[in-house]
């Protein structure tokens, strides 16, 4: 039977990882189909100046997210960061369904064929997700992951 220690410690461990596949699975997506993932960007009014450069920071700080995830010395500004960009990104989503719902989604990979609803409910469990790991590292002592 597990303790109570070690069953919170598989608990932050599984958040980390699956906010770091989720990283790493976004960021692979959109470096695999980087011209779609950049024109998709482009066609967002707010977006176009900037889509160029955004198509390069976007997985860049995604893959990083994912490393610092794995890392257990850096895996609290890897929580932080994903609970930043994944509001970031859900706020994002929210405003696409309010304003331009015809537009494609720049996610890429299969998360490219939900709709933007359900797009916001998937970001919204993960975001939920990200916000938890960071309220279970700062109550529960994360040591060894």
């Amino acid at each position: 039977m597990q303790t109570l220690k070690s069953q919170s410690t598989n608990i932050n461990l599984g958040i980390s990882l699956a906010l770091s596949l989720l990283w790493m699975y976004a960021a692979t997506a959109k470096v695999i189909e980087f011209d779609q993932f950049k024109i998709q960007m482009s066609q967002v009014g707010f977006l176009k100046p900037f889509a160029g450069v955004l198509a390069w920071i976007i997985p860049f700080a995604e893959y990083s997210l994912a490393a610092l995830l794995l890392i257990s010395g850096t895996r609290r500004l890897g929580l932080i960061g994903s609970a930043v960009l994944m509001s970031v990104f859900t706020v994002y989503i929210a405003g696409m369904i309010s304003f331009s719902p015809q537009l494609p989604c720049s996610c890429g990979g299969i998360i490219n064929n939900l709709t933007w609803q359900q797009h916001l409910i998937f970001n919204l469990l993960f975001t939920g997700l990200a916000y938890w790991g960071c309220y279970r590292f700062k109550h529960f002592k994360i040591t060894n992951i």
